[in-house]
């Protein structure tokens, strides 16, 4: 169960849709729209497992795949026409400016021939081809700036789909549907160490610690793989997961206590930055507004996670107009059964934005609003909220057994006090009733 779970995650996919794509290339506000959510049954499955048993430990990568739940969807179809910043050439003009400024003429020149049909910073296709077919990117040209970039390209192309070798396209989520991550966890196995320790990740690549962040303290690796938590749990139990989707390790916060599906839990909740954590902070001289986290280091995109609709990020949230920041909505919230550590109910709920500004050096980017905006490009929901065919295993499995001996006790006290009353009744009509024979 733990390596191939037996139940699907909801997998939602809500898309930003740019509804004035033309008064934003002139520099004005660019205001946004929701469209979704687009809902898939999630298969996260563990494979190429290996097991240590002297460490105690077993090695794999995540294997997810996607089915489309049409019914869920509806009315949207995947066919509706979405128009948002273009991902791909703005984070090819932005990791260029930060690792090779020198060369953004080279990247001006070769956009026309990369994307013959863009004429602006925003593409336009259906939802479909953004999320997992692909948008074109041609290396078709001889001319010396795409030829630069294109090499660029085919050696850096794990992540686009090769259509050819002088084709590829570019997509949100397509490669990453059924196949195997590069990425590789050891966890441990909780066989031989502390039931504490049960899918805690001790390794993530084969390294200890993360070489993404400026600061020891976030380059920590700590907590288990997201999929498996420790029982016992106490309201003072640190509930870590480490991500490698954000290269680092989350631990949420408690918040209450409750029931759930008759069950007693615990309800916690996260989110991405503390204010205390400032080593997530790539740039000292210029930190992100708090709620907000860079992974540019982790994805080698220009990428600012957040939670949706900029929910504890307020301070962006006049960077764009159509936002709707809503605490049931939009927050992480999990609920775990104390004594298993069961997740029973999950929600991973985060937003990916880009910054987005004039670029006097490149030609689709000149007409932008001076200021640096962080515009939205689309959020998820990844999440489990198990059943009552689920919770009432608990139940049956374990507190029934519990429950049954816990008033067992006071069965067997009750029917000790029975036999002690009429042992003494016994007892005291024996000796009313003797007969003493006279002794002549």
């Amino acid at each position: 169960m733990w390596s191939h779970p037996p139940l699907s995650a909801n997998f939602k996919i809500y898309l930003f849709n740019v509804t004035n794509p033309e008064e934003a290339q002139r520099g004005e506000k660019i205001i946004i729209k929701e469209v979704g959510p687009y809902v898939y049954h999630e298969w996260k499955e563990k494979e190429n497992l290996i097991d240590d048993v002297n460490e105690d430990t077993v090695e794999f990568s995540f294997k997810n795949t996607f089915v489309f739940d049409e019914m869920s969807t509806l009315p949207l179809t995947g066919d509706e026409i979405i128009v948002m910043p273009h991902l791909a050439m703005i984070g090819m003009v932005t990791m260029t400016k930060m690792m090779k400024p020198a060369a953004l003429g080279l990247v001006n020149k070769a956009i026309p021939f990369l994307y013959p049909d863009q004429t602006s910073v925003f593409m336009m296709g259906t939802a479909n081809d953004i999320m997992w077919n692909g948008l074109d990117i041609n290396c078709t040209s001889g001319e010396f700036a795409p030829v630069a970039i294109c090499s660029q390209i085919r050696q850096n192309s794990a992540s686009l789909h090769k259509i050819s070798k002088d084709h590829f396209k570019f997509s949100l989520f397509g490669m990453k549907n059924g196949t195997i991550e590069s990425n590789r966890y050891t966890v441990k196995r909780g066989y031989t160490s502390p039931a504490t320790e049960v899918g805690q990740v001790v390794r993530f690549n084969d390294k200890h610690k993360l070489e993404v962040w400026p600061g020891e303290e976030c380059n920590k690796i700590y907590g288990t793989d997201t999929t498996i938590f420790q029982p016992f749990v106490t309201k003072d139990t640190n509930l870590a997961s480490f991500s490698g989707d954000i290269c680092r390790s989350l631990a949420p916060d408690y918040v209450q206590e409750t029931k759930y599906n008759g069950l007693h839990v615990f309800e916690y909740s996260a989110i991405l930055v503390k204010p205390e954590e400032k080593c997530y902070c790539l740039n000292q001289k210029k930190c992100l507004k708090p709620g907000a986290l860079d992974l540019t280091n982790c994805s080698g995109a220009p990428i600012i996670a957040t939670l949706p609709h900029f929910y504890k990020s307020e301070d962006y949230l006049n960077n764009v107009d159509g936002l709707s920041p809503n605490m049931e909505k939009h927050r992480i919230q999990m609920y775990f059964e104390p004594m298993t550590g069961s997740p029973l109910v999950g929600y991973k709920r985060l937003q990916f934005n880009i910054f987005l500004k004039k670029e006097p050096k490149i030609n689709v980017m000149k007409t932008l609003n001076e200021d640096e905006k962080l515009i939205p490009l689309f959020w998820v929901e990844e999440g489990v909220a198990l059943n009552k065919t689920w919770t009432n295993q608990i139940k049956n499995k374990l507190y029934l057994p519990i429950t049954v001996v816990k008033y067992v006790k006071y069965i067997f006290v009750v029917v000790g006090i029975v036999f002690i009353i009429l042992a003494v009744v016994i007892n005291y009509n024996s000796v009313k009733t003797i007969e003493v024979t006279p002794n002549y």
